[in-house]
């Protein structure tokens, strides 16, 4: 995602938070959750990561963003 690699890391939030929640893809989620780990909102980017966990479980990406958390 160009944001990524533009530091633009609130605009993907502040974008994804104007999708409702039920809304929201594994791609989206986990861009999500990326992005809080870029601001350090550790926190926040672990709910995100929970809310995929069982999507994630074959998905090293996934396993990598929660262990930075």
């Amino acid at each position: 995602m160009k944001w990524h690699e533009d530091n633009e890391h609130q605009q993907i939030v502040d974008t994804l938070m104007k999708i409702p929640p039920a809304d929201r893809d594994y791609d989206m989620i986990i861009s999500m959750g990326r992005a809080y780990n870029n601001l350090s909102l550790y926190e926040k980017a672990l709910e995100q990561f929970a809310l995929i966990a069982e999507q994630g479980k074959n998905d090293p990406l996934w396993y990598f963003r929660v262990g930075y958390s």
